[in-house]
Parts: C-alpha cells; structure tokens; sequence
C-alpha cells in the first residue's frame, strides 16, 4: 500500500509542474504596456510631413565657367585687340538660411580676372594674362515663394552680393615685338616696334553682383544648385600698358584694362550639416511639443 501511495505522489508533483510550464508558456512575451514611446525628429517628420524649417547651415563647393570683358583704348590703326576670354573657375561656400526665405552667404573664389592681347598680321599672336585669381563675395539671397513658405523645397533664389580682390601689386609680364614694314617702292623699309607691360593693382579692388539661381534639394543633408551671375568690377585690378615706336620714334599709346565685369554660369553642390525645425505648431496628445 505504501509503494502506491508513493506513486501516487510523484504523479501529482509531476502533472502539476508540467501544468505550471504550460502557463509558463503560453504566458504573453509583454506582461504589462510599454508606455507612449517619445517622438524625435525623424519619427515626426515621418508623422506629420513637411515641418517647417527654422534655419538651416550649409557649406559647399562651385565650379563655373567665367567670362570677363576687357577695355581697349586704342588698337593701332587694326595692329592690335582683345576679346572677353571664357575659362572655368570653383568655389567654396558656407552659408545660413532663415525660415526658407533669406539667406546669407561667404564664398571664396579661385578665379582670375584677365587681359587679352590680340596682335593682328600674317601669323595672328594671343596672349592672356591674369591677375592673383583670389576673391571674396558676400552674398544676400531672398527666395521666390509658391506656395508654403518656411518649408524646404526646390525653389528659386535671387540673390545681390559685393566682392573684395586682394591685389598684390606686382608684376606680371613685360614683352617686347619688332617688324618691318615697307613704305613703298623706293622708300625704304620701317622698323616697327611694340612692347607690352602688365602689372597687378597694388590697391584692393571691389565688385557687386547680381545672381539667379534654382536650387534642388536631392536628399536631406544635400542641395544641388544652378545659378547664372552677372558681376561689375569696381577698380581695374589688372592693366596692361601699350607702346608703339616706328623708327625708334613713339607714336601712340594703348592700354587694355581688366576690372572683372562679366558673366559667371555654373553649378554648385551644397552639405547642410545643421537643421533648426520649428514644431511649435504640432500638438501631440493634446499638449504642444
């Protein structure tokens, strides 16, 4: 009798802690809710959409093609000329954007102001000649608005800027030429002589400018930018000083003088690494974030 009653112990030990595995595993994995998880800033723009943008940085870098005019003053009866020469430069940028509508930037620029000497005749001369290449702009841009304001989105800016060109006030290049011309049966022949000498402004000149540009934001961190500039030099920062001789005798004089008016086309990549977001008018749950 008292092995049964023995067994009849075990068997109930055993039933009644396969029955507490059973609870223990059909039990739910969370005993109690987690709680409302906080939003950040991603699970809220994922949330609401467009949030409205309450300043932004940026930096950034610009290659563009520039064109710059220069001013003859006087080609030697056709002897002589110049052209605007088109040459690629870059750039870079950093920059502040308030509420998506105004913007300010500081650009630096590697790009050189130029003087061009066509010399005419039979075998056709050109030389180009170019200043330090240094410039610094400081840009105001205002952004065109459709639709919702202080929203980041593609859009179009115009902008005003003025410019500094440190000088160094040195010299570039001095050149000398000589020909003959005959004056004509029986008159013998002309020795003609031309020298050219370049020098850089030793005094800081200036510039202003107007810009357009389309700005397309292709990721979070990432605007490309297209822009068009036209600049207006303040101050010739390059000149370059012309003699004529015939016969050892000077009779006339021309300089070519280069300010840095012309055009700039090109395109610009821009790293926003800091986004102020305005969430005051969100309300969650009943109570402002």
């Amino acid at each position: 009798m008292k092995p049964i009653f023995t067994i009849f112990i075990i068997a109930a030990t055993f039933l009644k802690a396969s029955a507490q595995e059973d609870a223990d595993y059909f039990r739910k994995l969370y005993a109690r809710p987690l709680g409302a998880k906080p939003y950040n800033t991603e699970s809220l723009l994922k949330k609401y959409g467009n949030v409205k943008v309450l300043n932004r940085w940026y930096m950034g870098a610009s290659g563009f093609i520039r064109t710059d005019k220069n001013v003859i003053s006087n080609d030697f009866d056709g002897l002589i000329g110049t052209e605007s020469p088109a040459v690629s430069s870059w750039g870079a940028a950093v920059g502040w954007v308030y509420r998506e509508q105004w913007s300010v930037e500081a650009e630096y620029n590697r790009s050189a102001i130029h003087n061009v000497l066509l010399i005419y005749g039979d075998n056709p001369l050109k030389y180009t000649m170019e200043n330090d290449k240094n410039s610094l702009i400081l840009r105001g841009k205002m952004r065109l608005l459709f639709g919702k304001p202080a929203i980041r989105k593609s859009a179009f800016w115009l902008g005003a800027a003025i410019g500094c060109v440190p000088n160094s006030g040195r010299d570039k290049e001095f050149m000398e030429f000589s020909g003959y011309q005959q004056r004509g049966r029986g008159q013998g022949v002309d020795t003609l002589y031309m020298s050219s000498d370049t020098r850089i402004s030793s005094a800081m000149t200036g510039l202003v400018e107007a810009s357009a540009e389309y700005v397309i934001k292709v990721a979070r961190s990432i605007d490309l930018g297209l822009f068009a500039r036209k600049q207006w030099g303040l101050g010739n920062s390059i000149t370059t000083d012309l003699v004529y001789k015939v016969n050892r005798v000077e009779t006339e004089r021309a300089r070519i003088e280069g300010d840095g008016s012309g055009w700039n086309f090109g395109v610009s990549l821009r790293y926003v690494f800091h986004i102020g977001y305005d969430f005051s008018p969100l309300n969650h749950v009943g109570g402002k974030i």
